[in-house]
């Protein structure tokens, strides 16, 4: 039989290179394939059956896009990448056979499915997706430990009780051992996280965070079902904390390369009250050492936490503001450090009963005392060195190139590329100091992409922050300018207790400015809200103030519509009706 003499290695369809076998790759989200990359930038997904071609597209376009996955939607096919398929591909030998059949008869079906960003996409995408590549080449398994496990093929099993053991007396190298030989010790240290015993879930949260992210190179498919099954016992359970959304944290911490992306997946559960206090947990752990990850997918949203009605979550807010060490937190995190209300939390060591005044007084120490941490840290040969007068000068180039692009980018309606690149430029600015007005600039810009996006929430602690700037900096106009951005939102939401207080700071600041016309339609919003309220005494002394002000600024316009509405409110307080 002669229909697979046409066999040949494969070749990248964008370059014609000879390109390597497929290989496993975590995070896997829409099915189990493998993930190639060639050096012309092309990735490719390995479907075995063919049959499944439109979920390896997906998950070749994710990849590509190093799981940015607002990105991925974002772009259009032909326009901001290419794609091709090459069918007949026999992954056992690595070979194509473009007939679909091998020289003995034997069907193959198997497919690779191949995406090539255009290079200006490939630009911001391209680093991450080549670091998870090489992570996943370069096991973190020594290779004593290779040998030994991997010459004794015979399978092992180890009792619950030999796994607690070593999980109660933190033994990490043994419970690593031991997976090596038992895949289902991972699922027994996930099992204590079920414990009654809130040390013995807390320890089990720190050795399968640890376990799991060592392994995650030597085993990637055994690790990535273990996330994807903690991430689905969190979605069925939000309501009760069992230690899920913090073992994804731990494993994050220890592995951000290959699940940094996973991050976002926590953030979303910031919507369900009692996940809270697990999530900031998580994202403190995750920014003690990767501040950049969580600036880049969770930051912004974590600012509302620190004025939340529980205790738990606001002291965890505290918390996790202090191990990133975020300056941007530090006027509200003092506005915290009398706040009496008590709570329970696991420092990464063991379980504290402390205040929600203690850990915010305790986050803005460690927030001011950074410069000289970071000192003693390079002492102790942990850090780069501080960064000298040039370092700075060439700091400050690059963040003003970034802030230039990004302002092109956002006129070119790039959205999201614009929010990456503001958001690397802001880093910059904050680490070189003294750029506040920058950095309102673009907290600012940051908001206003995000409302463009949809993503209200995130764009009130961007607002919030740039009002926080300008205030500092004795800048009304600009105040007022955010102020109202941060009420409209507000309204939009309904929440009209959190819009009231930024309505009377605006009207305090345009009194200053003697601007009348501005406080009479600051009064008639104070107003409205009262009225919503029912608060209808409140409401109608705004209204006729605005209305005294609009009848002596000549506003016709304003005044008559302000005077109809006094006299209904007026009657329908005399009448008693709410």
């Amino acid at each position: 039989m002669a229909r697979g003499i046409s066999a040949c290695r494969p070749r990248c369809p964008f370059c014609d290179r000879l390109i390597d076998r497929p290989k496993e790759v975590e995070p896997r989200r829409l099915g189990d394939f493998d993930y190639g990359l060639c050096k012309c930038g092309a990735v490719y997904v390995h479907d075995v059956t063919g049959h499944n071609l439109g979920a390896a597209y997906v998950e070749a376009l994710g990849f590509a896009c190093n799981d940015d996955w607002d990105l991925a939607w974002s772009l259009e096919p032909g326009e901001d990448y290419e794609d091709a398929i090459i069918e007949g591909y026999d992954f056992g030998s690595h070979v194509v056979y473009p007939t679909g059949y091998t020289p003995k008869g034997r069907r193959v079906r198997g497919a690779l499915s191949f995406i090539r960003l255009i290079e200006d996409v490939r630009d911001v995408t391209q680093a991450g997706v080549e670091k998870r590549i090489k992570t996943l080449s370069e096991p973190q398994i020594s290779e004593e430990d290779r040998q030994r496990h991997y010459l004794d093929r015979r399978r092992h099993r180890f009792s619950k009780q030999e796994v607690q053991a070593c999980v109660d007396a933190r033994d990490i190298d043994r419970l690593k051992e031991m997976a090596l030989r038992d895949p289902l010790v991972l699922r027994k240290i996930q099992r204590l996280l079920y414990s009654a015993d809130q040390e013995m879930m807390w320890k089990a949260v720190n050795a399968l965070g640890r376990v799991a992210g060592d392994l995650a190179t030597e085993r990637p498919t055994l690790v990535g079902d273990l996330v994807r099954r903690l991430l689905l016992a969190t979605g069925d359970s939000a309501a009760t904390n069992w230690g899920s959304v913090e073992t994804i944290g731990e494993i994050i911490r220890n592995q951000p390369v290959i699940y940094g992306s996973f991050l976002q997946n926590l953030v979303e559960f910031l919507e369900d009250p009692p996940s809270r206090p697990s999530v900031l947990w998580a994202i403190g752990r995750v920014g003690e050492l990767h501040p950049k990850l969580v600036r880049s997918k969770a930051f912004f949203s974590l600012f509302s936490m620190l004025n939340d009605s529980s205790a738990r979550v606001r002291g965890h807010a505290a918390w996790a503001f202090g191990r990133i060490r975020a300056q941007e937190a530090l006027r509200p995190l003092q506005a915290l450090r009398d706040d009496p209300e008590e709570l329970s939390l696991f420092n990464g060591e063991k379980i504290i009963h402390t205040t929600v005044g203690k850990l915010a007084r305790e986050a803005v120490k460690r927030i001011e005392n950074r410069a000289s941490d970071d000192q003693e840290e390079n002492r102790m040969g942990e850090q780069v060195p501080l960064k000298s007068q040039e370092d700075r000068d060439e700091m400050l180039s690059k963040a003003e190139a970034l802030y230039e692009e990004a302002r092109d980018l956002s006129g070119r309606g790039m959205s999201m590329d614009a929010l990456q690149r503001f958001e690397e430029a802001l880093g910059l600015f904050e680490a070189i100091g003294g750029r506040e007005v920058e950095a309102a600039n673009i907290c600012e810009k940051i908001g206003d992409l995000r409302v463009m996006q949809g993503n209200l929430d995130g764009a009130i602690p961007a607002y919030q922050r740039a009002m926080t700037i300008c205030e500092k900096k004795h800048d009304p106009i600009s105040t007022v300018l955010l102020i109202e951005k941060i009420v409209d939102l507000y309204r939009q939401f309904k929440d009209l207790d959190k819009a009231l207080p930024y309505y009377f700071r605006a009207l305090e600041l345009v009194e200053r400015l003697q601007d009348a016309g501005k406080a009479g339609l600051y009064l008639t919003g104070i107003g409205d809200i009262y009225e919503k309220k029912g608060d209808l005494e409140n409401a109608l002394d705004a209204y006729k103030t605005a209305y005294n002000i609009y009848k002596e600024t000549r506003s016709r316009d304003g005044a008559e519509i302000l005077e109809k509405g006094i006299r209904e409110l007026e009657a329908r307080i005399s009448k008693g009706l709410m």
